[in-house]
């Protein structure tokens, strides 16, 4: 055998190598193509009509769950608005001659920063409870120096 004709054999052999190479390839994404398409649309659709009409299906099914889901989020909305969203709390002690941190002070305000501060003072004749109204974060009555820091925090969050 002579050279050239070694060379041809060693070109159809590599090219007929290639070519098995190519279709094993192939056949791997045909095979690879179905497990997607029968992840998507099920293994009984087999045609491209079967799976237009499935998608149909499918979205007139979510449509129908999204329409009976927007009531439900109105109300929700609604609630939202005028829930507690923003939290302030400090003990404190406000007079020397009392022990330990038994006051207090408590903001509790909506998305529009209204709602109440609370305060309670311990004192040694008793406890002393003050609510005042907060609306869009001021205060209709003047606040004390911890009532300010504790709304100024709840704004905040």
């Amino acid at each position: 055998m002579d050279f050239d004709a070694y060379n041809g054999i060693r070109i159809v052999f590599g090219a007929i190598a290639v070519l098995f190479a190519v279709v094993g390839i192939a056949f791997w994404l045909i095979a690879s193509m179905q497990k997607k398409w029968k992840a998507v649309f099920g293994p009984e659709t087999a045609s491209r009509d079967d799976a237009v009409k499935e998608l149909f299906s499918r979205l007139v099914r979510l449509e129908e769950k999204t329409a009976s889901l927007e009531p439900k989020t109105k109300i929700l909305e609604d609630i939202s608005d005028v829930s507690i969203q923003k939290v302030g709390f400090r003990r404190y002690n406000p007079f020397a001659e009392t022990g330990g941190d038994q006051s207090f002070t408590l903001s509790l305000l909506d998305r529009e920063n209204t709602g109440v501060v609370i305060t309670s003072l311990y004192l040694r004749e008793g406890q002393r409870i003050y609510g005042k109204k907060i609306e869009k974060g001021e205060a209709k009555h003047s606040l004390s120096e911890e009532e300010r820091g504790v709304l100024e925090d709840a704004i905040k969050k």
